[in-house]
């Protein structure tokens, strides 16, 4: 079987029958390594997948928001869309659950809950027969009305139980935004889309429930026992087994113990509020029997909202737990609730007390299957023992999967699967006949069809695992002719096997880890490389190289000093871009992007290491949830990065508004949707998140000129940015490359030393940073220090002081300087000396010396380098 995904390069795993025995078989009672699961891509760029089912003969059924229905033949390795269901997709609405009969083997029929594309805004439980051709024979098994004058919130997952019961969530259908992130519980006139107490906690409404039915062979349903409430009632809904749901996307059923299990997508509010009440939580809950759950006057462990008068913006009493009591006028059941029961897992936007494990940032709790190995007896890459009834839980937007213990009143003993792994919005998560874990990812971005959306398989090596492939290419394009260097030398094999190679290169074989070849004739090539171990696994990775078109060079150049600049320095510089075909018809210099910026916060180890404001805004974007909700120039789920750097000019009041509104999130100005909170994300990071964004939309600089740095520039980065796409040379796409050079104010600070021998490093919060415990021959270095125009160093210590000698090249090179910093009668802490004139770039040893070597000298905050 082989599977292909794109990362840069196509990617082809391949796993093929082990031609031994395997052996060296784990302790299936103990947490595996994490190099025995291996996840196997199945199919990619599916158009907003929302639920699936595996099954029984291993083929994937999923649906997708906006009506197609597709089938993944696991024999044929082909996607097929099978038929596409009209649905209403606006908003959070279409097609989005999808269950099998338990007796689907049998009947061939299939559940769906879908947005009925009518006027009239409503939900279907439907039932069709199944085939290849397509679905037929619709049978309406439920319809749940809803409002469509306002998101949100579908829920919309359907599950059985071992016991043939059928499980639907369903949304609260409530606006939340104008509650500010807390309970939404708006009692105006003409404003129910924004009570949830109308639907969630309303016992005569369908919406913010987990419903329970028994399907009948007609499709009809029956009432089973143990609902939360009885059929005679007018005042209840006899469906519901539980409410007091806000929106339960995911829900699983375990399938020995018949206990339901959900994720709860929790409110946005990104702090406690005396007026309203707690924070946002996302929450896991396990139901055993019928409940409230307590939405949307409890969240969390039942944390208590208040009761808040929408119109006057006053609060009265906190909401008892004990005692709910639901006067809301948009109720139309009964008042008095049952006891609400706390969530099982509860974790807010920050760091949770209770649940650190589970991180910062977005939150959208799900939940997948309970594991039991004895449901697939003699499956090859079955999970292990370990997690016999066990829970998998997951969070859509924080890309992590765990493995829970929920046998007891408290959950425990959570393990993260696969923690250096990448997963792209896991979405639906099932275990297939097969015992491997099957994923469905939605991708990166809202309401549209993603690239990195997946369906995906985990499996469990038991015993010899897939080897680990590690290849690089010198270059992926040029022009002819062109020599590349093609290595695999660092691959590995978690089994220590000898591993063979074979590069596939142009028509030719080698069986070296290490090739150099050179393409003589333009074209483009795919070059592939495949290892094997000594048990018949093989991995396969394949590149393309473009052999015709060589990259633009950029060079920025700068008269003197290239690191570091100091008020009254007059910089000098020139942006100059060769490209050996664009040359031929003459460069368009109007093409080339030359930006100045200059930045706040002095941090040398960016702008030295070459990091510039857009690199790094754009780390740590790539690296929290901000893609979830933003692209860079298409509107998704919230404004494009584009669309905001336009609204906003680039000052000092709109960076600060900026930085604060990421951190403590919001909403109401890009539309409905709320930002989610990120209140762990540093100042320092939501400022370079701020830079990216306002470096989309600036004007070129002139390519020639003087820079002149001002007493306002003292402390902030100046980096100088050029990019240049060339125009491509024949069927040879265009590239674009980008340069920089940063300098940065001309100061070492003494804490952020490369090396240091014998010292303290010392770093507060609330104090300045320093370097202490100095004793004779305590030394630090600062590589890479460009000493060009420099005459002279001034120190800034503390304490007693001692002898400072300043050498180049290392600890015994040669003096350069001497200072004596101890301190005068006037008690100066800084001191100066002049130093032999330099060029380029050297390593300086700050070396501390004094007679008595028992005694600290004192502190080192940093030294000025002196032009």
């Amino acid at each position: 079987m082989s599977r292909f995904f794109t990362l840069g390069v196509i990617i082809l795993m391949t796993g093929c029958t082990p031609t031994t025995m395997e052996t060296d078989v784990p302790d299936e009672s103990l947490f595996p390594e994490e190099n025995r699961f291996v996840q196997e891509v199945l199919a990619k760029q599916l158009y907003e997948p929302t639920e699936m089912e595996v099954m029984p003969d291993g083929r994937v059924l999923f649906v997708e928001r906006r009506g197609g229905i597709n089938l993944y033949d696991p024999k044929t390795e082909k996607l097929t869309l099978i038929d596409s269901l009209p649905v209403f997709y606006a908003m959070e609405d279409g097609l989005m659950g999808l269950a099998l009969d338990p007796d689907f083997k049998f009947n061939n029929w299939i559940y769906l809950y879908y947005s009925h594309p009518g006027k009239e805004a409503k939900q279907h439980l439907s039932r069709f027969d199944f085939s290849l051709s397509g679905l037929k024979n619709e049978k309406v098994m439920l319809v749940v009305p809803t409002q469509r004058e306002e998101c949100c919130h579908t829920g919309s997952s359907i599950q059985f139980g071992p016991d043939g019961l059928l499980y639907l969530s369903t949304g609260d259908d409530t606006n939340p935004f104008d509650s500010n992130g807390y309970g939404p519980m708006d009692e105006r006139e003409g404003r129910s889309p924004w009570d949830a107490r109308g639907t969630a906690s309303n016992t005569n409404d369908l919406r913010g429930k987990i419903l329970r039915i028994d399907p009948q062979p007609d499709g009809t349903y029956t009432i089973p026992e143990g609902n939360l409430y009885e059929d005679d009632d007018p005042l209840t809904r006899p469906e519901i087994f539980v409410m007091g749901c806000r929106n339960p996307y995911r829900i699983s059923v375990d399938q020995k113990r018949n206990w339901l299990v959900w994720g709860d997508v929790g409110p946005d509010a990104g702090k406690d509020s005396e007026l309203r009440g707690p924070r946002g939580h996302d929450e896991m809950n396990i139901a055993k029997t019928a409940g409230y759950y307590g939405w949307p006057m409890f969240v969390a462990d039942n944390k208590a909202y208040r009761k808040y008068d929408f119109a006057t913006g006053k609060a009265s009493d906190y909401f008892d737990p004990e005692k709910p009591i639901n006067n809301s006028i948009n109720n139309t059941g009964i008042t008095n609730l049952p006891a609400a029961r706390p969530a099982y897992i509860f974790y807010p936007y920050a760091t949770s007390t209770e649940f650190p494990q589970f991180g910062s940032g977005g939150r959208n709790a799900m939940v997948g299957p309970v594991y039991y190995s004895d449901f697939y007896e003699g499956s090859r890459f079955r999970f292990p023992k370990y997690f016999d009834g066990r829970l998998f839980v997951y969070d859509w937007i924080r890309g992590w999967i765990f493995s829970v213990d929920i046998t007891g009143d408290q959950p425990r003993d959570f393990q993260r699967i696969m923690p250096n792994s990448k997963f792209n919005f896991i979405i639906d998560m099932e275990m297939g006949p097969d015992g491997t874990l099957y994923l469905l990812e939605y991708g990166t971005g809202w309401f549209t069809r993603n690239i990195d959306s997946q369906l995906s398989k985990i499996n469990f090596y038991k015993g010899n695992r897939p080897p680990v492939l590690n290849s690089t290419v010198s270059s992926q394009n040029g022009a002819a002719p062109l020599e590349v260097v093609f290595d695999a030398a660092n691959s590995t094999d978690p089994d220590q096997d000898n591993l063979t190679f074979l590069w596939e290169i142009d028509g030719l074989k080698f069986k070296d880890s290490k090739v150099n070849y050179t393409f003589d004739k333009e074209g483009i090539y795919y070059p592939r490389i495949t290892i094997r171990d000594k048990n018949g696994y093989i991995k396969t990775e394949q590149y393309t190289i473009e052999v015709g078109n060589e990259a633009p060079q950029i060079d920025i150049a700068v008269l003197g000093n290239t690191k570091y600049h100091y008020p009254g320095r007059v910089v000098n510089y020139e942006v100059k871009v060769t490209d050996r075909e664009d040359a031929i018809t003459g460069l368009d210099s109007t093409a080339i992007e030359f930006k100045i910026r200059r930045l706040e916060g002095y941090d040398e180890a960016e702008v030295l290491g070459h990091q510039s404001a857009d690199v790094k805004g754009l780390e740590v974007m790539e690296s929290s949830d901000c893609k979830s909700c933003h692209k860079l120039n298409e509107m998704s789920i919230g404004p494009s990065y584009t669309m905001v750097a336009q609204r906003y000019s680039a000052s000092t009041k709109n960076r600060s508004y900026l930085i604060n509104k990421i951190i403590a999130g919001g909403g109401g100005v890009w539309g409905e949707h709320a930002m989610s909170a990120h209140p762990d994300l540093s100042q320092s990071d939501a400022s370079k998140i701020v830079d990216y964004i306002f470096s989309l939309v600036e004007e070129n600089d002139p390519l020639r000129g003087e820079l002149v740095i001002n007493r306002e520039d003292k402390e902030k980065r100046i980096l100088l940015q050029a990019s240049y796409r060339d125009k491509g040379a024949g069927i040879m796409k265009s590239i674009e490359v980008q340069n920089e050079l940063g300098l940065v104010p001309a100061k070492l600070i003494a804490v952020n030393n490369d090396r240091s021998n014998n010292v303290e490093i010392r770093k507060f919060i609330g104090q300045e940073d320093r370097v202490n415990n100095i004793y004779h021959k305590s030394w630090i270095a600062f590589e890479g220090v460009d000493m060009t125009d420099v005459v002279g160093l001034k120190l800034r210590t503390g304490g007693p002081g001692s002898d400072v000698s300043v050498r180049k090249g290392s600890e015994d090179g040669p003096e350069i300087a001497r200072l004596n910093t101890r301190p005068t009668s006037s008690g100066s802490i800084y001191f100066e000396s002049k130093i032999a004139s330099l060029e380029g770039e050297h390593d300086l040893y700050f070396i501390f010396l004094d007679k008595t070597e028992d005694t600290s000298f004192g502190a080192i905050y940093d030294i000025e380098l002196l032009f």
